[in-house]
């Protein structure tokens, strides 16, 4: 009894706000946990003993079940301990994503550097096409968005009856699915701004225009007011937007290492047609945040005023598009206006409204025909620093539309692209044992039908396991020799990538990938990447140090991980030297460790440390144990590279960087 009103003294004084769990270290709810029960007979003993089943998502097979507050692992343990669950896992955390409060341009430039007003010629939307809103809520109220609102016609408002049977009780313009209520006003603001941006309604003479102005919002509720969302409440939006027709949704949450939740519910909304539009986060890092980062998603990173990358916004091959994010004029509660809203928050409505036009001039298109249409029209435009900070370009609302309107469709509503040059970024492991395995192919262009393509090594075409428009994975038989790894996409071929063979039985081998270096405005550079890191060969990564305080920090990113199958320990290769550096300087490799915590909330680990030689190359090999805590979901390792006192001129060469593991 002590404790139950301990527990519930604790739920009220700490509210909605999130904990950091207690031995997983991940940001999570503190008094609820989703499982997969393994069957009713469990979820019965399970009820039995007290535990009680708060929501159901039947679509993909969890259930939300609450705990005492604050024992979340606790839970967790017992009910597998118990053996009533196939999976369990924490209520994930998820932050908004952070807008900034500068005013930079007092018009709407974002419409016009995506040359809305030539797509407007073509289309301006169109009443059947909805794009949901999954966010803080929406102000119904407010006069530039009452025009568009979406309707569940199927739904009698406030009279307590489900007349849809869809199990949710009165969701006329939507619902909450942070308070579980069917009203999804905003209480926030950020809600509000995001809708603005996607279909404010045009040519009322009030104060601004959405992108897509003619199209629907729907108003879906993930987050409460103090900003945090749940996959409990995340994952229910995303399938509750796609059953309710959603052709778009406008999300501008991200999360770092999750569950199998998130993703299950990102790929039942494809399956329904439903196009996920993501914010990539805003921690100016090329680390993977989800659910920008899924294959079956478009990340979105943000785009400054002067057409480089906003200072803020991450970057990666991982993301797929930028769009404005900077300056941004939004909706506010209330019924007014900011001309100052920020953030990849503000560059995922911008192109979700973009996606929104391309299905109002073709409604009934493929999901993939949309994507491809969006993506492939992108402008290649690099950041004369940074590079090519995403993975196709910029979005462009006219040469998007241009695409469809000359696209030719075969009989299945397949589009027939003119062929465009696929592109390979990185091969992980690009070294493999004799006993084979599977390997991962990130790149572009790849088409998302493969049958168009193959994966060729020589001359032998190898079985692909998964391929989608930017990354393949595909089966290396055991046996199979060393050689030149090559995609072709309708006849067009990639570059070739070496894949090469470790002598050693079950070791596994990866260059890092996705380099940014920190504070990149002050004169620091970065210039190679996968390629220069793979072997040892004299040709370089080059580092150049920032000239305000001599420093070289810069992020990479190593995928294609298990980390349930990595055993032993991993082995880091790391070939270097300095270059105009002062005497007694330093270098050092840290790795993100995730039992310390989910991205960003834990701390990085030193793996490494020792002076940098300044003349010859110098090869050193560490020796990492307890690979597993290192390791993401998604199979990535978030490492970084520190040398600090380099100088005004000071440069770092790394020209081999490699980390071996045993499966």
């Amino acid at each position: 009894m002590v404790l139950e009103l301990l527990s519930l003294l604790l739920a009220t004084l700490w509210g909605d706000r999130p904990i950091l769990t207690s031995q997983s270290r991940v940001l999570a709810a503190p008094d609820r946990v989703l499982v997969r029960f393994m069957d009713e007979h469990t979820r019965h003993a399970c009820e039995q003993a007290g535990y009680r089943v708060v929501r159901e998502i039947p679509e993909i097979g969890y259930s939300v079940v609450q705990t005492p507050w604050g024992q979340v692992d606790e839970t967790i343990h017992l009910l597998q301990k118990h053996g009533w669950v196939a999976e369990a896992y924490p209520d994930r955390a998820y932050a908004l994503a952070y807008t900034p409060n500068d005013p930079l341009f007092p018009s709407q430039w974002n419409l016009h550097r995506m040359q809305l007003p030539q797509a407007w010629d073509w289309t301006r939307g169109r009443p059947d096409v909805v794009v949901a809103v999954l966010d803080t809520g929406v102000d119904y109220t407010h006069p530039e968005l009452v025009p568009n609102l979406w309707v569940n016609t199927q739904e009698v408002p406030q009279n307590g009856v489900d007349e849809d049977g869809n199990g949710l009780v009165d969701d006329h313009l939507g619902y909450d699915f942070a308070y579980n209520d069917p009203d999804p006003m905003d209480d926030h603001g950020h809600g509000t701004a995001c809708a603005g941006i996607v279909a404010a309604a045009g040519d009322n003479n009030l104060m601004l225009t959405g992108v897509a102005f003619q199209c629907r919002i729907m108003c879906v509720k993930i987050g409460l007011s103090n900003g945090y969302s749940y996959d409990s409440m995340f994952a229910p939006g995303i399938i509750y937007a796609a059953q309710m027709g959603a052709k778009v949704q406008s999300i501008s949450y991200f999360s770092d290492d999750l569950t199998p939740v998130l993703r299950a519910a990102t790929d039942y909304a494809w399956s329904l047609g439903s196009l996920l539009i993501v914010a990539a986060g805003n921690y100016n890092e090329p680390l993977p945040l989800y659910p920008a980062g899924y294959d079956r998603a478009v990340g979105v990173a943000a785009l400054s005023t002067s057409d480089r990358k906003a200072s803020f916004s991450n970057m990666g091959s991982w993301v797929d598009v930028a769009a404005p994010g900077v300056g941004i004029y939004a909706t506010t509660l209330g019924g007014g206006s900011t001309s100052s809203f920020a953030g990849t928050s503000a560059a995922a409505p911008n192109a979700a409204g973009v996606a929104a036009l391309l299905w109002s001039w073709m409604p009934h298109a493929r999901i993939e025909t949309i994507r491809e249409a969006l993506e492939y029209s992108a402008e290649p435009v690099p950041d004369p620093v940074v590079g090519a900070y995403v993975n196709y370009g910029i979005v462009n609302a006219n040469r998007a539309l241009q695409y469809l309107r000359e696209a030719t469709f075969l009989p299945d509503g397949v589009a027939l692209w003119n062929p465009i040059a696929p592109t390979l970024h990185w091969v992980s492991p690009h070294r493999i044992p004799v006993q084979g395995g599977t390997v991962t192919l990130a790149g572009r262009y790849f088409g998302w039908n493969r049958l168009w393509g193959r994966v060729m090594l020589d001359n032998r075409s190898l079985p692909v396991l998964e391929w989608t428009d930017s990354k393949i994975v595909v089966a290396i038989p055991p046996g199979a020799r060393p050689g030149e790894l090559q995609v072709i996409v309708r006849g067009v071929p990639t570059q070739r990538f070496r894949l090469e063979r470790s002598f050693a039985p079950n070791i596994r081998a990866a260059a890092p990938h996705d380099l940014q270096i920190k504070g990149y405005t002050a004169g620091a550079r970065v210039s190679g990447g996968f390629q220069e890191l793979r072997l040892a060969d004299n040709l370089p990564l080059v580092a150049q140090a920032r000239s305000d305080n001599g420093n070289i920090v810069f992020y990479l990113l190593v995928r294609g991980l298990d980390k349930d199958r990595v055993q032993g320990n991993l082995s880091l290769t790391y070939r270097r030297r300095g270059d105009s550096l002062p005497s007694g300087v330093a270098d050092r490799i840290e790795l993100y460790d995730f039992a310390t915590g989910s991205y960003p909330y834990g701390s990085f680990v030193q793996v490494f440390q020792a002076p940098t030689p300044s003349t010859a190359y110098q090869t050193t090999t560490v020796s990492i144990a307890s690979p597993s805590r290192y390791i993401s979901y998604e199979g990535d390792i978030f490492m970084r590279i520190i040398l600090e006192g380099a100088g005004g001129n000071g440069r770092l060469l790394i020209d081999q960087l490699l980390v071996e593991w045993q499966e």
